[in-house]
């Protein structure tokens, strides 16, 4: 049997709404209940590596990376996260990677203590793992180039429009991140896209946004 409750939608809008709970609805209604919405500026942490963290993060607005601090001292960028991804917990007593606003992000946090991996929701530990397995083959056979070129296309359909220019996009993500996930250098990664740029395969209107111009020829280069 169904039941009418008015509930508060999220503590992001502060309205009231009429929702008809079904026998699958109450979770969801416990949920909605507990959402917080949350304001991350550029480069703080949302949380840290080696931390307890039982939170869903859904990402409303903004860009977070993934970040492993490795032994000796450096860091690898093992993943990027989008407006409409969700950051879930990982399984274990402690997060993996620490996760960092790489723009000013706008989150919505909610409880995911009962929540577990299944085939439609993974945590937060594949989540990252999905991500290295693309990753992973791509950095052991092509050359620098070739990485960069992949990371462009595969974070392409994710740029938003650049209101200013048109046929641009804004490039969300600094060089040092673009080097530090591929596994180059950030003077690698600075002479890929002016080599690019010079082929006439993408323009670089100003250090934060491009435009693609030809995706076969960079699809072709990725392939190696």
């Amino acid at each position: 049997m169904s039941i009418v409750a008015q509930v508060p939608s999220t503590h992001i809008c502060g309205v009231s709404q009429f929702v008809v709970a079904g026998p699958h609805q109450n979770e969801l209604l416990a949920r909605r209940r507990c959402e917080v919405a949350a304001f991350v500026p550029r480069g703080r942490a949302l949380f840290w590596q080696d931390e307890n963290q039982k939170q869903n993060i859904e990402i409303r607005q903004g860009v977070v990376r993934a970040v492993r601090l490795l032994e000796n001292g450096n860091r690898q960028i093992l993943a990027f996260f989008w407006p409409g991804d969700t950051i879930r917990p990982a399984q274990a007593s402690c997060q993996h990677y620490t996760a960092e606003a790489v723009t000013s992000c706008s989150v919505v946090k909610y409880n995911a203590e009962d929540e577990f991996c299944s085939d439609h929701t993974s945590c937060g530990a594949h989540q990252v793992l999905e991500e290295m397995l693309s990753l992973s083959p791509m950095m052991g056979r092509k050359n620098s180039f070739a990485c960069v070129a992949w990371f462009l296309l595969r974070v392409r359909p994710h740029l938003p429009r650049d209101p200013k220019r048109a046929h641009a996009l804004q490039l969300l993500i600094p060089r040092a991140d673009i080097a530090d996930h591929v596994g180059t250098s950030m003077e690698t990664v600075c002479r890929a896209l002016a080599e690019f740029k010079a082929r006439g395969l993408i323009d670089l209107p100003t250090r934060k946004t491009i435009r693609f111009i030809d995706e076969k020829a960079l699809a072709r280069i990725e392939e190696g």
